[in-house]
């Protein structure tokens, strides 16, 4: 009766399997995804001040950015190497917390690839489309954006959905406000993008991405 009891409750070859494959794939979620929460706030935040950056110089700052336009390219860069420095920094951190040395070196050479990737496309397709002068500079932006938006939901499609979404938002929170909100549509998009991140943030927290 005992032996009866005890072979009911056994998983089937097939069950063991499943179990072992949801366990593993879980375990290289976590790797891929690690510092994930707080890499999303840092660059949040630099992206909320690119706007508002941006939107300064097409007020406030218009006349800087007429009698010394190159001044645009290094502010922004240090966003960005702002941004990239940190991210592998927590990134890294967080790595070590989850795996070994070896382990976590490997996988952040392949989601600092993807994402220099990324970055890189949002640069050159617009340099080969011929974006980068006065007529058509202004638009370079919405290519970008749309591209940084599709490098989240493809990722989210290889790791959790929820970083998909936040692709989506990423780019509603650009695009609606730029159509709809006029003078004030980068304020609008810097307050917006805090949001989607902040509430991407909160629920990858809630379903233990940290």
């Amino acid at each position: 009766m005992a032996g009866e009891e005890s072979g009911g409750s056994a998983l089937t070859p097939e069950e063991s399997w499943g179990t072992i494959h949801t366990t593993m794939d879980r375990a290289r979620s976590s790797m891929y995804l690690a510092g994930t929460t707080p890499i999303l706030m840092l660059w949040g935040g630099i992206t909320a001040v690119a706007y508002l950056f941006a939107y300064w110089l097409e007020t406030g700052g218009s006349d800087l950015a007429k009698e010394r336009p190159w001044v645009i390219v290094p502010l922004f860069g240090v966003l960005i190497v702002a941004g990239t420095v940190g991210s592998a920094i927590i990134g890294h951190r967080a790595g070590n917390k989850n795996v070994s040395r070896e382990v976590n070196r490997a996988v952040g050479l392949r989601v600092f690839g993807f994402w220099m990737a990324v970055a890189m496309a949002a640069w050159f397709i617009p340099a080969v489309a011929g974006m980068w002068n006065d007529e058509l500079g202004p638009r370079i932006p919405h290519v970008a954006i749309g591209i940084v938006s599709l490098g989240y939901i493809l990722y989210g499609m290889m790791t959790r959905p929820m970083l998909a979404v936040v692709g989506v938002g990423i780019a509603a929170a650009y695009y609606l406000p730029s159509f709809l909100a006029g003078d004030a549509a980068l304020v609008v998009s810097a307050v917006a993008t805090l949001a989607v991140v902040g509430g991407g943030t909160a629920w990858l927290r809630r379903i233990g991405i940290r």
